[in-house]
């Protein structure tokens, strides 16, 4: 049922939502085509009112408000609730029960006040926010203090206004970051190991807050490839073998070598493999009713179980082809079987007992590798959630990729009740240099919510100085599909580079038409290998000094010291490329038989390098952990002790 929002009495609402707001005076419902005066000469004008016993994300937004009122103003706004009885000009914050749905929030001006109201805390938040955008010129380009852009004016008033809004997308997740940090809990603990590696909580707590900013968020969805944490071995290994997979005539029961995420797999026909999994997710559910879904998904890699009953549900389709399979299966050349068809009839079974103590809640499970077809001899339970794995939009300059992702994803739309999306913006195979293609992105959010997908992950970093326009024009169109991402790169540079933003966008277009005439063919340019192709001819000498020129002329031309700061944030991430491609280029000079001066020249460029990375690591330049996971799990490039300990044996 569509709702009428425009004409909805403000009164009535507040009485029958109990929002505490019922004591403002009836005024409220007139109507005035006068400004509202919020500020007059650095003096407060209004008072931000929250209802009698408001929430903490409701107390949060409204001292954001005032904070970032006297950060445009200078003026001190008073932080009330509707207990103390308020007169004169009101900024009313709370919830408000009759908004469409979870997150939906309305901006609304009534006589001489403001409203900024949610269905739920993530509404409220999210008009604050985008009151402070739309309507004050705040910005929140990429995390941290730089990116922050706040307009000043000491007098400030707004015009009538009537916005009301809800997410295209219910799910707008820029997590787990596959192993950056969103992985909090469970025997990966990639939380902790961020944190070891040197990434700290103020710059976790950073980029969250800019997510939440920029609106990212919706529903609450656990795991991902956690099978493991469903079938711990150290608690099945000797009590139930016979849950995990047979492969090659036997159980293939994880080692004490298990990372608890790669191999491992279940037997999922085991009924006591179906019945231990339902109760997990049941126990889950208990213990975190605020979710709405959560993973079953089978561990990353292969050794998927071979059995007779396993292998009676499949399909008898090999993978191992060309054009998608080719990508999934990163090339290679052994043909497998496609198991949509169990994997999905597991995740069925598991999803029918969960409905029996938790209706109304979903089971998750990714769509990728084996798995990446939908299934052909069985119906998707309503609610099975798969999650098409997109190997992504940075590959779309190729037309025929473009298609094939774009068919399996429609495919998968027609055969489940609720399907989602994750998308890598990042991988282990490319540690943070720049692949700009937000023109890709936007096109594939907008041909995704047209199927009726309407959630959607990333795997993301925090490279945002390389490649922040991705997440930022992915941000924006996730929650409204309608917009332009023209505009709203328009409205980037203009707000945080002034006369800069001319050279800035010069600078991120020429970075993104490299990208584009690079992989215009299929190729897939990566670094998981020293010996891949493409990575120096894409970076060439000529892209790179024409960045720089761009960078010099953004900067001979910034209007303030902050503009500066900003253009040399986008400078860092040039360097940042620059010293990767020089330590690629001094190693593969490297030959079967090098010389001292030629180890000398790619140790010191790899030093160089991983100083720099050290050094900036908490800067949201590049994404630290990707890095330390391409140099430690890809062949990319050697390590510092390999290249020492070639230099001492090498000839003069």
């Amino acid at each position: 049922m569509k709702h009428d929002l425009s004409r909805r009495n403000f009164i009535q609402k507040s009485i029958t939502a109990g929002i505490g707001l019922t004591v403002i005076n009836p005024v409220l419902s007139a109507v005035s085509s006068e400004p509202i005066v919020l500020a007059k000469k650095s003096r407060a004008m209004a008072t931000i009112i929250l209802p009698p016993a408001p929430s903490p994300a409701e107390r949060s937004a409204a001292n954001e408000l005032a904070s970032y009122l006297y950060k445009i103003t200078g003026a001190t706004f008073p932080v009330g609730t509707t207990e103390e009885k308020p007169k004169g000009t009101l900024i009313l914050i709370g919830k408000d029960l009759k908004e469409p749905g979870p997150e939906s929030f309305r901006i609304q001006t009534q006589g001489n006040n403001l409203r900024l109201t949610g269905f739920d805390d993530a509404g409220v938040e999210f008009a604050v926010y985008t009151f402070l955008e739309k309507y004050l010129g705040v910005g929140w380009l990429w995390p941290g203090e730089l990116g922050e852009v706040v307009p000043r004016n000491t007098s400030l008033s707004i015009p009538k206004i009537d916005d009301a809004q809800k997410p295209d997308f219910l799910w707008r997740d820029r997590g787990p970051g596959g192993a950056l940090w969103g992985a909090t809990s469970g025997p990966t603990e990639m939380h902790e190991r961020a944190q070891l590696m040197g990434i700290t909580k103020e710059h976790q707590e950073e980029v969250s807050l800019w997510e939440r900013r920029n609106k990212w968020g919706g529903w609450k969805v656990y795991g991902g490839h956690n099978i493991a944490e469903i079938f711990p071995p150290q608690k099945y290994s000797s009590s139930h073998p016979e849950y995990y997979a047979w492969v090659n005539g036997k159980r293939a029961v994880p080692g004490p070598d298990f990372d608890h995420k790669h191999g491992g797999q279940v037997c999922t026909t085991e009924p006591g493999v179906i019945t231990t999994a339902a109760e997990w997710v049941n126990s889950f559910y208990d213990n975190h009713p605020d979710y709405q879904g959560v993973h079953i998904s089978m561990n990353d890699s292969g050794g998927f179980c071979e059995c007779d009953r396993c292998r009676s549900l499949d399909t008898g389709k090999m993978m191992g082809g060309g054009g998608i399979d080719a990508q999934e299966s990163k090339g290679a050349t052994a043909r497998k079987p496609i198991i949509t068809d169990r994997i999905f009839t597991f995740a069925n079974q598991v999803a029918e007992l969960v409905q029996k103590r938790h209706p109304g809640k979903y089971i998750f499970c990714f769509a990728y590798g084996p798995m990446i077809l939908p299934p052909e001899k069985i119906t998707l339970h309503p609610n099975v959630v798969p999650q098409y794995t997109l190997w992504s939009a940075y590959k779309h300059a190729n037309p025929g990729l473009k298609q094939e992702h774009e068919t399996i994803a429609a495919a998968w739309a027609k055969k489940a009740n609720l399907a989602g999306i994750y998308e890598y913006h990042i991988n282990g195979s490319w540690p943070g240099m720049h692949r700009l293609t937000p023109s890709y992105y936007a096109q594939n959010i907008r041909y995704l919510r047209q199927q009726g997908i309407r959630l959607y992950q990333t795997q993301s970093g925090d490279e945002f100085s390389t490649n922040g326009l991705n997440y930022y024009v992915t941000g924006k169109l996730l929650w409204n599909t309608s917009q332009d991402e023209n505009k709203i790169l328009a409205d980037f540079y203009e707000k945080g580079f002034g006369n800069s933003a001319p050279a800035i966008r010069r600078f991120h277009e020429r970075l993104e038409k490299a990208w584009i005439d690079a992989t215009r063919d299929g190729h897939d340019v990566t670094c998981n290998s020293i010996e891949d192709q493409g990575l120096s001819a894409l970076f060439n000498d000529e892209l790179m000094t024409n960045c720089t020129n761009d960078l010099d002329t953004a900067s001979a031309t910034a209007q303030t010291e902050t503009i500066r700061k900003r253009v040399n944030f986008f400078r860092q991430g040039l360097s940042y490329t620059k010293l990767t491609v020089n330590a690629v280029t001094a190693v593969k000079a490297l030959g079967a038989n090098p010389k001292k001066q030629s180890v000398s020249a790619a140790l010191d460029a790899c030093l160089h390098r991983q100083q720099y990375v050290e050094e900036l690591k908490n800067d949201y330049i590049f994404p630290y952990f990707w890095i330390r996971y391409n140099n430690e799990q890809r062949s990319f490039l050697p390590s510092i002790a390999h290249l020492q300990a070639l230099l001492d044996k090498a000839e003069a």
